[in-house]
């Protein structure tokens, strides 16, 4: 089994698309530069509700201690602070075991 940490955002008004698209190649780049993360996926909210969470981060992790890791990872926090902290006006996390 596997977590699936699923990070649903939202940004501020506003926020050009160009903002957006760096946050997602910078989230998608986190794979291979923190050893505890298996894979990343983002992309647009595709459910009929989704103008409350228009993205979706799935980052693929081994166990929860892994997850800790990987939010306290130096990556991690340099790719929230510098692309999704100015631009976000949301975000709800979940942690599943699939």
């Amino acid at each position: 089994s596997m977590i699936h940490h699923i990070v649903c955002f939202r940004f501020k008004p506003g926020t050009p698309d160009a903002a957006i698209e760096a946050a997602g190649a910078a989230l998608r780049g986190m794979q291979g530069q923190i050893p505890e993360v298996r894979e990343v996926r983002w992309g647009p909210n595709l459910a009929p509700s989704a103008g409350e969470y228009p993205w979706v981060l799935i980052v693929l992790l081994d166990d929860m201690d892994a997850v800790e890791r990987y939010t306290l990872h130096p990556v991690h926090q340099q790719v929230v602070g510098e692309f999704l902290a100015p631009v976000r006006e949301a975000r709800l996390a979940v942690d599943v075991e699939v």
